[in-house]
């Protein structure tokens, strides 16, 4: 056997063995692995046969397929809240066909090995989107753990340190009233960072040490001025999908503001085909044209304002399931200040995960400008003494309580 195919092969294995250490259910395990590399494997002897014309074709009908599985009800939207895919063949299910419909639509020439890339088990608990996989094993071992080891750390403290314990707070999605609805949407969106970017850089860390390279899926989403900006550094790799199967297409047929819009709507349908995130799409893709005219205007300030507004309603958007509800919300309703009496009766550790949080975001804000933050790959936390910090409010915090659950690895 090839020595390259060995390789990947014993990637993948070690990707199982992650999935297997986190979930520790034997058979729950098995079939979440075993069915992403069938539907890999079978798809790709597709993808071989077909003509370039059908192989765009397959690549959109992989990519709308995680739509129409939750219209049918077969797996959920992704709103991030706890509650699980019903059926456990449809693991990792909206990542792994995302990476297909890349590769198809790239005309790349794919071989019966990519299957096992595509679908490495540890890829699919959380992404990012298996864009590549990339043999570092050329760098010493010695220069790999000096660069990667600090994202693991940075990775495990958002995602258990801050994210964890932010778990309890979910409860307020069920406010209605202005304060409730808008704490709960800059709360939930400091979780899902937390949360999503931390097992991200968890895991690019971790390939990064074993010697292999995968794509950065954040890159300091906050160091940002406006709505553009911001998503230039948001689930990077499912941005380079978005890019390659609807924005060039759609350019070069229509003008920039149609072209963002098809983004942004087949955004949503990934995510889920209902009526919110029919709305979360428009909503964002507006909020983005309006942003290119005020830059355009050279307004200073109103962009920035316009990303901090349009950040926390989108989030509000997002997370709600239900539109009628959703409605209520959007009415803005006062009804006092109840919750934030609430947040202040939390325990010490909840507390401490949203000081830390909001700060880490804070920086990454206000300090943007500075060399160590401006280049937005978490440099300034890499810095020997905020690690050393990371490393002991993380072995004070670490049993600080909370669910663990990925909020991007429940399809």
């Amino acid at each position: 056997m090839n020595i390259n195919r060995i390789k990947f092969l014993v990637l993948w294995f070690i990707g199982a063995l992650i999935y297997f250490f986190s979930v520790r259910n034997t058979e729950i395990s098995l079939v979440g692995i075993i069915a992403p590399l069938s539907f890999c494997f079978l798809a790709i002897l597709v993808l071989r046969v077909l003509s370039e014309r059908y192989k765009t074709l397959f690549a959109y009908l992989l990519f709308f397929s995680t739509g129409i599985l939750t219209f049918f009800g077969v797996i959920k939207p992704l709103t991030g809240s706890v509650s699980e895919s019903p059926n456990i063949l449809f693991f990792g299910f909206s990542f792994y066909t995302l990476s297909l419909a890349f590769f198809a639509k790239n005309a790349k020439k794919l071989d019966l090995l990519d299957s096992v890339k595509v679908s490495n088990p540890a890829l699919l608990a959380s992404g990012p989107i298996a864009l590549f996989v990339r043999d570092y094993r050329y760098r010493s071992f010695h220069n790999r753990l000096n660069y990667y080891l600090p994202f693991f750390i940075i990775g495990f403290f958002l995602f258990h340190i801050i994210g964890v314990p932010l778990v309890p707070l979910f409860k307020l999605i069920y406010l209605t009233d202005a304060v409730s609805a808008l704490l709960f949407a800059i709360i939930f969106e400091l979780f899902l960072y937390a949360n999503f970017c931390g097992l991200s850089l968890m895991l690019y860390g971790l390939f990064g040490i074993i010697g292999y390279k995968i794509p950065l899926n954040f890159k300091q989403p906050f160091s940002s001025s406006n709505i553009i900006e911001f998503w230039r550094g948001w689930h990077l790799s499912l941005s380079a999908v978005l890019k390659l199967l609807f924005y060039k297409p759609l350019r070069r047929s229509f003008p920039p503001s149609i072209a963002l819009l098809g983004v942004f709507l087949a955004s949503g349908i990934w995510h889920g085909v209902t009526i919110n995130f029919l709305i979360w799409g428009i909503f964002h893709a507006l909020i983005f044209l309006f942003t290119i005219y005020l830059l355009r205007l050279n307004i200073p300030f109103l962009p920035t304002i316009v990303l901090i507004l349009s950040v926390t309603i989108g989030r509000l958007i997002f997370a709600e399931g239900d539109t009628d509800i959703l409605m209520e919300k959007l009415l803005f309703s006062f009804e006092g200040y109840g919750t934030l009496i609430e947040i202040a009766s939390l325990p010490p550790t909840t507390k401490a995960s949203l000081l830390l949080g909001f700060g880490i975001i804070a920086i990454e804000f206000f300090f943007r400008n500075m060399p160590i933050v401006k280049k937005r790959n978490y440099k300034y936390l890499r810095a020997p003494f905020s690690l050393a910090i990371i490393l002991i409010i993380t072995i004070i915090l670490i049993n600080s309580g909370g669910l663990n659950f990925a909020v991007y690895g429940q399809r």
